[in-house]
């Protein structure tokens, strides 16, 4: 055997290089549904151009990369199959200076320089979603790139755009719903709280909140018509509990502290006849308090309790941030049409496949 054969031989049998898979939103590595669909866009809505820019915050790709794949997933809380289409596809990426929350409505005008093609002009077919008979892999499927792009990390945005020439389905638009992103933001409840002198154990209840957005926070189970203090640590999280006893003299045994006792804000008010009470505030738009936590626990007073007082649980929520990402689109040939409708903080769920 010639020595050309057996390099030839090697290098078939080498592995190829390992394959990484980061997903857009980032913090939708933790979230298996997003709240919404994403009908049409960016691959079902007919013969169109279709514009995503993404946040470069948002996005989890290293410098250097090499994208191989773009992916998407089903929106999984529907139950009806959407049948995929062939599509006469062209893909290209590229970067862009403008905002992704508020980038142009003109296509070009949101590319710092000419994107690269990355797919076709070429044949590609999707596949069924929410098949039965065919379930997709976790839900998602990805488009191979013909030509890899690799991913270089700077101050711009990325911006990958789809063009559709044509598809099996006469041209027209289609259901094909895929999950969509919205904001992040989980809710985690601490150890339980202790008795009033009614026997109820006080329940302290948080709702997920975004910059710009109002949080809600509910009590249950306190005492009537009794003064209610809601305690915040901005930036903090939950403590492991600790005995009040030392603060408040014969407190009942299970009452604990949640929260550190240092910068610490409140919130309070008065308590319904059937022991509710709720109160909320909202949190201010700025980005930099997107992954903030935000840890509460009420303090109930109570005359007939052991030392006067009975606590909640402690509970904290983590603030999310609307996608980072916006969409221009236009039905139209791709080669003639130049401005498009702008979908702002609106995002597919993203998978970018990368070595």
């Amino acid at each position: 055997m010639n020595l050309p054969r057996i390099i030839s031989l090697l290098l078939a049998a080498a592995p190829l290089a390992a394959q990484t898979t980061t997903v857009f939103p980032a913090e939708y590595s933790n979230v298996s549904e997003g709240p919404f669909n994403a009908a049409n866009l960016p691959l079902a809505n007919g013969v169109s151009r279709v514009l995503i820019v993404y946040d470069q915050q948002d996005l989890d790709l290293p410098n250097g990369a090499t994208i191989t794949h773009l992916g998407f997933r089903q929106d999984a809380t529907l139950t009806t199959m959407d049948a995929g289409r062939a599509l006469q596809l062209e893909i290209r990426i590229g970067y862009s200076g403008q905002s992704a929350t508020a980038p142009s409505s003109t296509f070009d005008a949101n590319y710092t320089s000419p994107p690269t093609t990355v797919f076709g002009p070429a044949l590609f077919t999707l596949p069924n979603l929410r098949d039965a008979n065919n379930p997709l892999p976790n839900g998602q499927f990805f488009i191979p790139l013909t030509t890899p792009f690799v991913f270089a990390r700077s101050a711009n945005n990325l911006v990958v755009e789809y063009r559709v020439f044509g598809n099996s389905g006469g041209g027209g638009a289609f259901n094909y719903r895929l999950d969509r992103a919205d904001y992040y933001s989980p809710v985690n409840l601490g150890a339980a709280g202790c008795p009033h002198s009614g026997g109820l154990v006080p329940q302290l209840s948080l709702t997920p909140v975004r910059t710009g957005a109002t949080l809600t926070a509910s009590i249950a189970r306190a005492p009537g018509n009794s003064f209610a203090v809601i305690a915040i640590e901005p930036g903090g999280r939950l403590a492991t509990p600790f005995a009040l006893s030392p603060f408040v003299a014969g407190i009942h045994p299970l009452c604990t502290g949640q929260l550190s006792l240092g910068s610490l804000t409140t919130l309070s008010g008065i308590t319904t006849g059937s022991g509710t009470f709720t109160t909320s505030y909202t949190v201010p738009n700025l980005p930099a308090l997107n992954d903030l936590f935000l840890p509460h626990q009420a303090i109930l007073f109570d005359f007939f309790a052991p030392g006067g007082v009975a606590v909640s649980n402690g509970a904290e929520v983590q603030v999310g941030i609307r996608p980072r990402a916006s969409v221009v689109a236009t039905q139209g040939p791709p080669t003639s049409v130049t401005t498009g409708s702008l979908s702002q903080n609106y995002c597919p769920v993203s998978f970018f496949r990368y070595q």
